[in-house]
């Protein structure tokens, strides 16, 4: 078996020339997968741009569905306060109903026994029974007498219907009631009527 010999400086020349053909063919194949036309360019773009508009449009639906629920949450919750406030409306005087229930009940029972009843002052202390009771349920539900006689007379809280002359009281003074005034809470919902002294 012979054995060739190359010389060394061949074999250095002709290994440094193989890998420079390779790697000279593959950096101008690479070269030439970086550099891009014009045209694939625009169409790198356009491609991206299409992804970005499919995002912003996928979002923009989302942000649409969010909205129609929080305006039907709205509505819904207006139509409840609504109804609520309604309610409250139609239900406010049932404390005050329920409380003169009872007097209409004395009522019934004062009418029944003056039908068979012949005595006036019993039928006089019957009324008086109920016209208390009933000012009583009324005073629970805020509704306050404004007192009159001898008082001075305030114009936000008295209506002078008269003026006579009493040397006794001062000048101003109320004397007589001819109607009943009253507050509810801190406001006047009728003045009494009176006769106030010169």
């Amino acid at each position: 078996m012979s054995k060739e010999y190359l010389d060394p400086s061949q074999a250095e020349n002709t290994t440094h020339e193989d890998v420079t053909q390779e790697d000279v063919a593959e950096e101008s194949s690479s070269a030439q997968e970086q550099v891009l036309t014009p045209e694939e360019l625009l169409l790198d773009q356009l491609e991206q741009s299409q992804v970005q508009l499919k995002e912003l449009h996928q979002k923009v639906e989302e942000h649409q569905q969010n909205y129609l629920r929080a305006l039907a949450d709205l509505e819904n919750y207006r139509r409840r306060a609504r109804k609520e406030k309604e309610d409250i409306l139609k239900y406010a005087s049932v404390p005050l109903v329920e409380s003169l229930l009872p007097v209409l009940d004395n009522f019934e029972r004062a009418l029944d026994a003056a039908d068979g009843n012949q005595d006036v002052k019993v039928l006089q202390e019957g009324i008086e029974m109920v016209y208390r009771q009933f000012l009583q349920a009324l005073s629970k539900s805020g509704l306050t007498l404004i007192e009159a006689v001898g008082k001075p007379f305030n114009p936000h809280e008295h209506n002078a219907v008269m003026q006579v002359e009493m040397d006794e009281v001062e000048p101003g003074t109320i004397v007589e009631e001819l109607q009943s005034g009253y507050k509810f809470s801190d406001r006047i919902i009728r003045p009494s009527m009176v006769k106030v002294s010169q």
